[in-house]
């Protein structure tokens, strides 16, 4: 899965979800959450790999 793809996958999660939430359950900070949706930055490896498994998984 790339970026984008990932990206696209959270921000329909996020019509759900709230990010604040999401950011609980993976661990990873609201604000780089934040700034990948509005893509000012992709995620580091490791990242990206907890956002996936968690979009996929819930």
């Amino acid at each position: 899965m790339s970026q984008a793809e990932l990206r696209e996958l959270y921000r329909n999660r996020l019509k759900c979800e709230k990010q604040c939430y999401i950011a609980e359950q993976t661990g990873i900070n609201v604000s780089v959450l934040s700034q990948f949706k509005n893509e000012r930055i992709d995620l580091y490896d490791h990242l990206f790999e907890k956002l996936e498994a968690y979009l996929l998984n819930n």
